[in-house]
């Protein structure tokens, strides 16, 4: 029987030894998406890799007659979904959606395999003048329902 214990387990066993981790597997009836990264960014032929590396252990077992299998990376719009994730991303704009349903935009500081370091920085008017205020969160990954890369194009 496939299931996703079973596509992870090829999975890491395909990475093992590598700095390439799992971000995702999402099985339905008639697909299986894998999605991978590592710290520098994942390549095409990493992808590549990983999928013949699939077929290979899928085949025999017909799972792939009925099922297509498709082998990426993360869009840069997908919500982040392990730790790596973030650390390779500090020092980037976030917009994280906490457990509470609260929305904080800020500059990755720092993460573990705990949570992260939000700084928040907000500015306001008065008396005419701008006051520019800064808050830094720190979140676990259980208060985070969402967390996406702002995507700024402004050029400076």
């Amino acid at each position: 029987m496939i299931d996703k214990n079973k596509i992870q387990e090829f999975v890491h066993e395909h990475i093992a030894g590598t700095d390439q981790f799992l971000v995702d597997i999402k099985l339905s009836v008639n697909r299986l998406g894998v999605s991978i990264d590592k710290p520098a960014g994942i390549t095409l032929e990493e992808c590549t890799s990983l999928s013949r590396f699939l077929i290979e252990q899928l085949e025999p077992t017909g799972f792939l007659e009925t099922h297509e299998l498709e082998v990426g990376s993360p869009g840069m719009d997908s919500p982040l979904m392990v730790p790596q994730q973030y650390l390779r991303r500090l020092g980037r704009e976030f917009k994280v959606i906490t457990a509470e349903n609260r929305e904080i935009k800020g500059v990755l500081e720092s993460a573990d395999e705990n949570g992260i370091q939000l700084k928040e920085i907000t500015s306001r008017k008065e008396n005419k003048k701008k006051i520019i205020s800064e808050v830094t969160h720190q979140l676990t990954f259980g208060e985070i329902r969402e967390a996406k890369l702002v995507i700024n194009f402004k050029f400076k």
